[in-house]
């Protein structure tokens, strides 16, 4: 004979269950140094004053601009394509859907200078032209450092795939 309690406490911890694994796993909060939002404000206040959005900072796009600064810091080549992958590569690896993707990277050497970097990125035109492309939406910056001082920057450049 079946014991109907105990069949619906089954029942209700299987349904809290599903209803515990239903909600969404909440986004990790994005904290930028202070080098990384200058850099971020720099590039909106050049896209502002062409009337463009600004673009607003991804996790992944940072996560990717992170970790390829610090890859060319760690082998130190300022390279958009490392171990074997290219710009488009590393976003699409770490998840991140684009429609547009695009890249500048840059070094300095004995410091990390990000406005001297942004000046050089918008008096070099495809780097301009990255800065203010109207199709992006989003961005990601990193900067590392090697052992010598020299300072490596990725800035990430992207929009997610319109579906």
């Amino acid at each position: 004979m079946c014991d109907h309690r105990s069949w619906l406490a089954g029942a209700m911890v299987l349904l809290v269950g599903v209803c515990i694994a239903a909600e969404p796993e909440p986004k990790p909060r994005l904290k930028l140094s202070k080098e990384e939002q200058l850099l971020v404000d720099l590039t909106n206040q050049a896209r502002a004053k062409k009337h463009l959005p600004a673009l607003k900072p991804n996790p992944i796009l940072f996560k990717v601009a992170r970790a390829h600064a610090a890859n060319m810091a760690k082998l130190g080549e300022m390279k958009h394509t490392l171990n074997g992958k290219n710009p488009q590569q590393r976003i699409e690896a770490a998840g991140y859907d684009y429609g547009w993707s695009g890249e500048n990277i840059a070094v300095s050497f004995g410091g990390v200078r990000p406005k001297p970097i942004f000046t050089g990125w918008m008096n070099s035109k495809i780097h301009h032209d990255n800065i203010l492309r109207p199709q992006f939406t989003e961005i990601g910056i990193g900067i590392a450092s090697n052992d010598k001082g020299d300072y490596y920057y990725a800035q990430e450049f992207g929009s997610p795939r319109e579906r």
